[in-house]
């Protein structure tokens, strides 16, 4: 009978917890080209961490927790001067990376050098109270009518195909009534 050896190394457990996790967190700037409602985060100008910092960062992370996938978030990382070097530095650690943007600067050509990088997904929060700076056309529309805004990012995905695509968005007292919209 042959002898199998399990490293514990190559499994989860569960409940996660902080040094076996299946995401770790990973912010590389501040900075953000909307001023959302409830947002944790302050907007801060010009706060980019230098790549070398965001890469010891990473290695740290790696030297502490078990992760699968790595969430890109800020500020909006697509603001990051060097978001398509840390997605590739990213994959090329055998990780995830997962960009948790608004959508604002995902242009079509930073989504192709963002694919050939390794991007794994995107998870766009898109919400009525995310304040100025999208288009006016999206402004005073309630969760229902950004649908509209989310189809459009999850189509632009999907022509590139093989990049995992999600949404979120904060609830509150007066946008709970569109939860059933936002799940059908």
């Amino acid at each position: 009978m042959e002898k199998y050896y399990l490293d514990p190394k190559s499994l989860y457990r569960l409940p996660w917890t902080m040094p076996d996790n299946g995401i770790t967190w990973l912010e590389p700037t501040a900075q953000c080209n909307l001023n959302c409602y409830g947002c944790y985060r302050k907007n801060i100008k010009n706060s980019h961490k230098p790549l070398d910092e965001v890469k010891h960062e990473l290695d740290f992370y790696e030297s502490v927790r078990k992760s699968d996938c790595i969430s890109i978030a800020g500020g909006d990382p697509l603001l990051y001067p060097y978001i398509v070097e840390l997605v590739a530095d990213i994959k090329s650690r055998g990780l995830k990376p997962i960009i948790n943007t608004n959508g604002i600067a995902l242009t079509d050509d930073l989504l192709d050098k963002l694919k050939k990088a390794g991007v794994f997904g995107f998870t766009f929060h898109i919400d009525s109270k995310q304040g100025k700076g999208r288009d006016p056309k999206w402004n005073n529309k309630n969760e229902a009518e950004l649908n509209e805004l989310r189809l459009y990012y999850a189509e632009m995905l999907a022509s590139k195909g093989g990049i995992a695509c999600s949404f979120n968005s904060t609830v509150y007292h007066d946008t709970i009534q569109y939860l059933p919209d936002l799940v059908d």
